[in-house]
């Protein structure tokens, strides 16, 4: 029976009180990311499509850094401020997977941590 074993690298942001990666049998849960720049722990805001380039990025090099990549990604839930820019994040999203894309929910929220515009979470194969 498969264990669950948080996953620590340095290539996501720093976590709180939750583990950046939890890996399951063959599947990782990321935590939700935001636009934050891993070399400073700072968030960047900008636009919707800066914010999801920065926070693709991160995942990519997170599920990398585990011994996974993008086309490996299953699932994604995206939390939007506003989505009426979706668009402009879906202009970003399919450079990232260009081919056969991850299932995919779009969920509008009043707010994000940080006055952000936009978070991201994964769920992917190993």
């Amino acid at each position: 029976m498969p264990q669950k074993e948080a996953l620590f690298t340095e290539k996501a942001p720093q976590p709180g009180p939750w583990s950046s990666v939890i890996r399951y049998g063959d599947l990782l849960f990321l935590a939700g990311q935001m636009s934050e720049n891993v070399k400073t722990g700072e968030c960047e805001g900008g636009s919707v499509a800066h914010q999801t380039e920065v926070i693709l990025t991160n995942i990519k090099n997170t599920l990398e850094d585990v011994g996974s990549s993008l086309d490996k990604v299953l699932s994604v839930t995206i939390h939007m401020t506003d989505l009426s820019k979706k668009p402009e994040l879906n202009e970003v999203y399919r450079r990232f997977f260009p081919n056969d894309p991850p299932a995919r929910t779009a969920v509008g929220v009043n707010a994000l941590d940080d006055g952000l515009d936009v978070e991201i979470t994964v769920i992917a194969g190993r």
